[in-house]
């Protein structure tokens, strides 16, 4: 191998190879990332990874067989992962490394919020020069959108908004807008009197929830319905009083028309007279601060832009409550991750 180094330097010169060494390298970091998470999101996605971190590891060729797999691709995948340390492979058995334990937990809901907004950067060139067009040719995959991004609000958002509903005694938690029902399962699991009802729009996410409650429904005290928060039908009539609302990134994607976001929130305050509403919403970082401080709001706003959503500033939500006729109770901006909570009523 020395001999091969000693070759290059002596044909190219010693500045020029360690130049070209590190540009090398430099493009690598982009060229890697892009191909470990397409091998790594094909792995997640059939479940071969969830697999292997329950069982600890597992025969490829016996893998491949029983799920009817293609077993040269799927050693190619494990391969590979295992040359950049996230599998560990000695023929016939793999299991996940330690660095490979780690994305599988945590930060899995980048993955797979990634994956929710794969569809807009597969069409980029068409949205590019307007062959395509986001929401009329290509949406993104709703029910990744709920898993990535309930994932991800465990991290903070989930536990700020449930310290503000559980610090005021709230019992029967309306969710708008409300994804894999992950913030409404946390506060069953805090608190043995407390009930959620969570609504979402989308038909692909309620029978995923449904499937959910099928296995764990708090013994009856988690429930879903299919329903447009802007024309929200009767509710469950076993259900008690609502005394609080809750919406988690929900609100945002219909800022470009506030008033009609202000007549949504006067018109649930005239319903649930009596509810505390706890909103938590994206809002919008200085670019200055983001170029200082690339943190993956970068890649967050890159998806909102592609798909049309806006954000808005903390103050553009203080006003926006303001003209709703709704008093801020409690407020918590953190601008290290562009987010806001608010305690209203």
């Amino acid at each position: 191998m020395l001999s091969q180094i000693l070759k290059i330097i002596r044909l190219l010169g010693l500045r020029k190879a360690a130049r070209m060494k590190k540009h090398h390298e430099q493009g690598l970091e982009f060229v890697r990332g892009y191909a470990a998470t397409c091998c790594w999101w094909t792995l997640l996605n059939h479940g071969f990874l969830d697999k292997l971190a329950q069982n600890g590891s597992a025969s490829l060729d016996t893998y491949a067989a029983q799920y009817g797999l293609q077993p040269d691709v799927l050693h190619a995948l494990v391969e590979y992962l295992h040359g950049i340390g996230l599998l560990h492979y000695a023929p016939p058995l793999v299991r996940l490394s330690e660095k490979g334990k780690i994305l599988l937990a945590e930060p899995r809901g980048l993955f797979e919020l990634l994956w929710a907004y794969e569809p807009c950067f597969a069409a980029l060139p068409d949205l590019l020069t307007r062959t395509k067009k986001y929401g009329r040719d290509l949406t993104r995959r709703i029910t990744w959108v709920g898993l990535g991004s309930g994932r991800l609000c465990e991290q903070l958002p989930y536990p700020v908004l449930r310290r503000m509903i559980l610090d005021r005694r709230c019992q029967m938690v309306l969710d708008l807008g409300c994804g894999d029902l992950a913030l409404l399962a946390g506060l069953c699991r805090l608190n043995p009197k407390i009930r959620g009802h969570g609504v979402d729009c989308e038909s692909d996410m309620v029978r995923y929830n449904q499937k959910l409650l099928a296995q764990n429904d708090f013994n009856r005290r988690l429930t879903v319905q299919q329903a447009d928060i802007f024309h929200l039908p009767a509710l469950p009539p076993d259900l008690p009083p609502i005394d609080c609302i809750t919406a988690c990134d929900t609100f945002h994607e219909y800022l470009g028309n506030q008033s009609v976001l202000i007549q949504l929130l006067q018109d649930l305050k005239k319903r649930f007279p009596n509810a505390l509403f706890v909103i938590g919403e994206f809002c919008r970082q200085d670019p200055g601060w983001l170029l200082r401080h690339p943190t993956a709001s970068l890649e967050h706003h890159l998806f909102h832009q592609l798909s049309g959503q806006p954000i808005g500033s903390a103050q553009q939500w203080r006003d926006l409550f303001r003209q709703a006729g709704l008093t801020i109770l409690e407020e918590q901006i953190f601008d290290l991750i562009g987010h806001g909570y608010f305690a209203l009523k």
